[in-house]
């Protein structure tokens, strides 16, 4: 009622130039939210059709019909197979377009320029998409897989001399004394779960080999990246162990979880009242904080001891303390980097080189004459040259990490205009890397791509013996990016290999296995790391005293 008695008080002027500013500001108002609709009706024209299909100079190039090529990469199983397909099919000088359902332009990456442009020549062109980086950083923390520019420059220097040859061979007594503690736990596994039925001298036990391979490269990168046994080999509970299992398990949920989490801004997509929100902030929060305690405790020791500082470098946690200039917070991400992805690449391919191995009882046989041949007794020493220079441990080993890399797909953006494969690439182009993809590329690897044989990695001396080749007979190093190359490539990749030839010439010298169901179907999922969904359960028997 006040407003109407605050009228009537108006005089005939006031209330005609009242009226008159009421009238003009809805016209204002109603034209500024009519240009505002126009000028989005136009971002949406330009974005979705005009630029995409009329004006970026990625439509030249061999293109994919349709906007789902993106939703068959997020539901490929296994991830990499369609764009494995596409490269075998779709006519390509090196990069392959399509687009996203919103008309958004990728690129698949096939061939050796395209890939030696975004992995060598242009390099600092391309960085891993913010909105992915951002979500992993919840699990690894901002550490030297993640970061980017000058940080990653700085800790890659800092890390370097912990993955040096020299280093990563004074670490196989570790390894191999590791992988003596797996044998013997996996001998009381075989009888704590007979196979029904067994019979005769040799007993034969039920394994699920994908949990003992993660807490047996748990328990070598502990002692290695920060100086802290976990111990998981000797207890059926270990939290940080079964933390990663928890993390890493292949189900449909996790697949929706990770795909919601790159699509929408972490801000976002932490607030969705989601149990695997809260339960993956729980984990990582112990993980940080155990990592925070081994930090405390180890600038506590350095400070402390009268060691060399020789004889403190003994671990990458020590190394990055004494030799840069980094915070807590910077080396609790490093920490996490190594406890995730330095002891799930070497699980993940140990327990593919077991299903392979399984499937391949000749192979088995001649490997274990191999190993047994070099190491007369699984209880002895072992030197890095003994295994170095075993042509078919070699060969398995290699023909492990190219049909089965642990990350199948990763992807790169442009951060300014850049040059691919000849081809002008504007900057804000993503683009794929699809290690599963090239290294099974029958251009690289011939019609015997996907077949496992491990002879492609043996070459006969003058003198008749066979001895390790590096290349696989591909013509280019760029044919097996399962740890990627350039100055981005993954540091560890000498300590991944030197971990899979121990634990393999570990459990192939004193086991023979095969699957507990012959013709159970393997499938291939995971979030980020491709994993058997059915875990991988093994029919295992001791050979004899090995």
């Amino acid at each position: 009622m006040e407003w109407l008695l605050v009228l009537m008080a108006l005089s005939p002027l006031e209330a005609f130039l009242l009226q008159r500013t009421i009238l003009v500001d809805f016209t204002f108002y109603t034209i500024t939210l009519g240009l505002l609709g126009v000028h989005s009706l136009l971002g949406i024209l330009w974005n979705v059709w005009i630029y995409p299909y009329c004006v970026t100079p990625l439509r030249h190039l061999p293109t994919l019909s349709g906007n789902l090529g993106m939703v068959q990469i997020i539901f490929d199983n296994p991830r990499g197979r369609v764009p494995l397909e596409w490269m075998k099919t779709v006519p390509h000088d090196g990069l392959i377009h399509f687009r996203d359902v919103f008309s958004r332009s990728y690129l698949l990456a096939t061939n050796h320029q395209a890939l030696l442009d975004i992995l060598s020549t242009n390099t600092d062109d391309f960085e891993k998409p913010w909105r992915i980086r951002d979500f992993l950083a919840r699990i690894i923390g901002f550490g030297l897989i993640l970061s980017e520019g000058s940080a990653h420059k700085k800790q890659r220097r800092a890390l370097t001399p912990s993955f040096s040859a020299k280093n990563v061979r004074a670490l196989y007594s570790l390894m191999w004394e590791k992988t003596g503690l797996l044998m013997e736990e996996l001998e009381k596994e075989i009888k704590r779960h007979p196979m029904d039925g067994a019979n005769g001298k040799s007993e034969e036990g039920k394994v699920e080999m994908s949990v003992w391979a993660s807490r047996l490269t748990l328990d070598i990168i502990g002692p290695a990246a920060m100086g802290r046994d976990f111990r998981s080999l000797h207890t059926s509970a270990n939290k940080v162990a079964d933390i990663f299992l928890a993390i890493l398990e292949p189900t449909k949920e996790k697949m929706v979880f990770l795909v919601f989490n790159f699509l929408l801004p972490q801000w976002l997509a932490r607030r969705i009242p989601w149990r695997l929100n809260k339960a993956l902030d729980d984990e990582i929060r112990f993980l940080r904080e155990l990592c925070r305690d081994i930090v405390h405790e180890k600038r506590a020791s350095i400070t402390a001891t009268k060691e060399t500082i020789k004889e403190l470098e003994a671990d990458i946690l020590a190394t990055m303390m004494l030799g840069g200039d980094f915070t807590d917070d910077e080396l609790i991400d490093q920490m996490l980097t190594f406890l995730a992805a330095g002891h799930e690449t070497t699980a993940n391919a140990f327990t593919w080189a077991c299903y392979l191995l399984a499937r391949y009882p000749d192979v088995q046989a001649r490997l274990r004459a191999e190993v047994r041949e070099r190491i007369p007794s699984g209880n002895g020493s072992i030197t890095w040259s003994g295994l170095e220079t075993l042509p078919l441990l070699n060969g398995v080993c290699q023909e492990v990490l190219r049909l089965y890399p642990t990350v199948p797909i990763t992807a790169r953006e442009a951060i300014r205009d850049s040059i691919v494969a000849g081809k002008h690439i504007p900057k804000g182009t993503r683009i794929l890397l699809c290690p599963y993809a090239i290294n099974r590329s029958p251009e690289f690897w011939g019609n015997d791509s996907e077949e496992f044989k491990p002879e492609r990695w043996i070459d006969t001396a003058k003198n008749g013996q066979p001895v390790v080749n590096n290349n696989g007979g591909a013509s280019t190093n760029f044919a097996l990016i399962t740890f990627l190359h350039g100055h981005r490539s993954c540091i560890g990749k000498d300590f991944a290999r030197a971990e899979l030839r121990c634990a393999i010439a570990g459990l192939v010298g004193r086991f023979r296995f095969e699957m507990q169901d012959p013709k159970q179907k393997i499938h291939i999922a995971g979030a980020v790391t491709n994993k058997p969904v059915e875990g991988m359960h093994l029919r295992m028997s001791r050979v004899d005293d090995w």
